[in-house]
């Protein structure tokens, strides 16, 4: 009996040992999830669920310490191992072969110049040797946008072009409102950094020609065609996601629209004025804007939206990073991890998932 407890001890003992030379101990940390995590080890989502199965559909929280499979430590691409070609496989996109290999979307476009985001395909190999590189000038528009800066306008009088008003001493939002019959409310969406105050000499946009935006019709999804995205859309999209990207680690702040912290609709809000879209502040009102497409036709750079409140309304908004055949990756800020990637196929936004309307069109 005691020949037979010693080795069971023994068994015990190997298989530890084992079980620690194949996976690795991982610290949660602010704005990582299970998708950031996976990508930083080059493992699949699933292998870590398969150690940490207690943490699956279930918000990730900070100091959470997870088993990481090994054997991803070794798979991670440096910077000083960059391949002369990457072959195209299932899920990838030009950003993301650009993120994997650490270099920009532009220089991938320029060293594979016959071939574009919109048609990329499985097996399709791409050059990604360095030395060969051609940066692409950056396209800028021929026509500007007039603007026409009023002091005293008529009452009433607007141009179809952007309106732009000076804040003289005395004067408030309430007399400006009234002065050009618009709302107060609509006056602080155009000019967000006057919410807590109104500094005299600033520049307020009265009226602005939005690039973009257009209120949703109910009948545009049933009734969407799908049209392939050109290239200066999908530029624009990967534009956007780098903006966004730029934050990732930031906190959660409520109201936040800067790198000290953002919520939902404030990272959504500040990342597409980079393009000159002026978006609505909250997430609910986003989703009245651009139109909605059904969820098999998603794209990076549309927007998401979920409802996480108990009256099922829209409450929260992220931005499509990565569209594969069977998921949807999207940047946000979430209140417990602050800005983060997660996934479509999580269980907590899989059951809470509402809509997709793009604005990039």
């Amino acid at each position: 009996m005691k020949f037979f407890n010693n080795w069971v001890i023994v068994l015990i003992l190997v298989s530890t040992g084992v079980f620690a030379q194949n996976s690795v101990k991982h610290k949660v940390v602010q704005g990582e999830s299970i998708y950031s995590i996976a990508k930083k080890y080059d493992v699949k989502e699933s292998a870590i669920y398969e150690l940490n199965p207690n943490v699956k559909g279930k918000p990730l929280q900070l100091k959470t310490v997870l088993m990481i499979p090994a054997k991803g430590k070794q798979q991670v691409v440096t910077t000083t191992e960059i391949p002369e070609n990457h072959k195209v496989s299932k899920g990838e996109s030009f950003y993301s072969i650009s993120k994997k290999y650490k270099i920009s979307v532009e220089q991938l476009e320029a060293l594979n110049p016959t071939i574009s985001s919109a048609n990329l395909k499985i097996g399709d190999e791409l050059n990604l040797s360095k030395d060969k590189i051609v940066l692409v000038p950056k396209l800028e528009t021929t026509q500007e946008k007039p603007t026409i800066v009023v002091s005293e306008p008529s009452e009433g009088t607007f141009s179809d072009n952007e309106i732009v008003h000076k804040v003289l001493p005395k004067e408030t939002k309430y007399g400006i409102s009234k002065k050009y019959k618009i709302t107060i409310s609509e006056l602080e969406r155009l000019n967000p950094t006057i919410v807590d105050g109104l500094p005299i000499g600033t520049e307020l946009v009265i009226k602005k020609k939005e690039a973009v935006l257009n209120v949703v019709n109910e009948d545009n999804k049933d009734n969407f065609v799908e049209r392939p995205l050109d290239a200066d859309v999908l530029a624009k999209a990967d534009f956007l996601i780098g903006k966004a990207s730029n934050n990732l680690g930031a906190r959660y702040r409520s109201g936040g629209t800067n790198s000290k912290g953002f919520d939902c609709s404030g990272l959504m809000f500040t990342t597409f004025q980079e393009l000159d879209i002026t978006l609505p502040r909250s997430s609910h009102e986003m989703a009245k804007y651009g139109f909605e497409v059904p969820k098999s036709k998603a794209q990076k750079g549309d927007l998401i939206f979920f409802t996480t409140n108990r009256r099922g309304t829209i409450s929260h908004v992220g931005m499509i990073t990565e569209v594969t055949e069977n998921e949807i990756k999207f940047i946000h800020s979430s209140t417990s991890s602050g800005v983060i990637i997660s996934s479509s196929n999580e269980d907590y936004y899989s059951r809470r998932f509402v809509q997709i309307n793009r604005v990039l069109n």
